[in-house]
């Protein structure tokens, strides 16, 4: 998703601000649905593997769709398939992250299956931007594509396959959205959680535009950079896990968002040219992502043990699709922003950039972010759910 903004309003002359809408109206559709999904997985309305492989099946497709088109699309047909896949994500990814909470129990193995399970999707993406740069290819999109499709049949099927679905007990009562308000430690991850994806998102959607307006890289130095970007979080991914044997979660969490802040900010030293050093906050930030990633699930696993103590409900599937629909209202949220602001300023793509634009690119794309980091992080500072309290939790719930 990294490249659609650019591909869609560079290749294809859908205006920046169109793309923009576009895309915040498909994350609107895309929340509405996780919390519904979420509903459906706890009530048992079919088993999480069937969610799982028909979510595959609508993801597969439209990203097919959107990245390979089969003629130059309007902003009808972005609107259409851009729903359609994040509509299918959601069928995909709230089973699986629900299915992850029901195979462990341990404070510690949550984390060692968290991180595993974003272990192998930095694998992904490392490799998606890794033949790229290999073999020199400009339309990396449509290589990306292909190699996920294929990756995604390959792994899903065994998934399908060889795991066995757990077995969920009954709770005393059918899950309910307005106990969920009523739970104020999950309230305040939530509101940690979705300050900490602004300031992800951000970033991530101004990235090409950045490395082309003010650096002044192509699509081959948007490649190696996201290359060193993600080998580095995969790379980093056991040293968080290893950390994790001698720090509370929230400790983990609130180091790398601080580690995070003080490399970005070197990103206002960046000129046009610096490719080099931006490479260099690349890896130093990517590393930092391993516990960004791993960690906020692993604190939500406990937190549906807490909630299950107190009101007899197991919910997983409810806590990770707001966990998925935080995520997604923010890259909404960051979407409009952004492009609404570039467009104020007059930006047009393939054309060079005024110095007002290139200031704002800097601020959204590293002062907010820093900013939201360090609210984030105030928020998990005072996180209550200690190591202590889950054990307690968990040894009361299962013995």
């Amino acid at each position: 998703m990294i490249f659609l903004p650019a591909l869609y309003s560079e290749d294809y002359g859908i205006p920046i601000i169109s793309v923009g809408v576009i895309i915040f109206f498909a994350k609107i559709v895309d929340i509405i649905s996780d919390p519904i999904m979420g509903l459906v997985n706890d009530v048992g309305f079919l088993k999480r593997k069937w969610w799982m492989f028909i979510g595959s099946i609508v993801c597969g497709i439209s990203l097919f769709c959107l990245f390979i088109p089969s003629f130059t699309p309007n902003v009808i047909y972005l609107g259409i398939f851009i729903s359609l896949l994040y509509i299918g994500w959601t069928m995909f990814q709230v089973p699986y992250l629900s299915f992850g909470y029901d195979l462990e129990k341990d404070y510690f193995g949550r984390t060692r299956i968290s991180a595993t399970r974003e272990f192998f999707i930095l694998m992904g993406l490392t490799s998606s931007v890794l033949l790229p740069v290999l073999f020199s290819v400009k339309q990396s999109e449509v290589i990306i594509t292909y190699l996920a499709l294929a990756s995604g049949f390959v792994s899903l099927t065994m998934f399908l396959l060889l795991l066995r679905e757990p077995k969920r007990k009954n709770t005393k009562s059918r899950p309910r959205i307005s106990l969920l308000m009523k739970n104020k430690v999950f309230v305040r991850l939530v509101f940690a959680w979705f300050v900490n994806c602004l300031a992800n998102v951000f970033p991530t959607v101004l990235f090409v535009f950045f490395i082309t307006y003010v650096v002044g890289g192509d699509d081959a130095v948007r490649d190696k950079i996201l290359l060193y970007y993600f080998l580095s979080a995969f790379l980093g991914m056991p040293l968080w896990l290893w950390i994790s044997k001698f720090l509370e979660k929230k400790s983990i969490w609130i180091v790398s968002m601080i580690s995070s802040v003080l490399f970005f900010s070197l990103v206002f030293f960046v000129g046009k040219g610096d490719v080099g050093l931006f490479i260099f906050i690349s890896i130093l930030t990517g590393i930092c992502l391993g516990a960004d990633l791993a960690i906020p699930p692993s604190i939500q696993s406990d937190l549906v043990d807490h909630h299950k103590s107190i009101f007899g409900e197991d919910v997983s599937g409810l806590f990770f699709s707001f966990l998925t629909l935080i995520n997604k209202l923010a890259f909404g949220i960051a979407s409009i922003i952004s492009f609404s602001l570039l467009d104020f300023f007059q930006f047009q793509t393939n054309s060079v950039a005024s110095d007002s634009v290139r200031n704002l690119l800097y601020f959204l794309y590293a002062g907010l972010p820093i900013l939201l980091k360090l609210i984030a992080s105030y928020l998990i500072w005072k996180f209550p759910l200690s190591k202590k309290n889950s054990q307690n939790i968990t040894k009361k719930l299962y013995g």
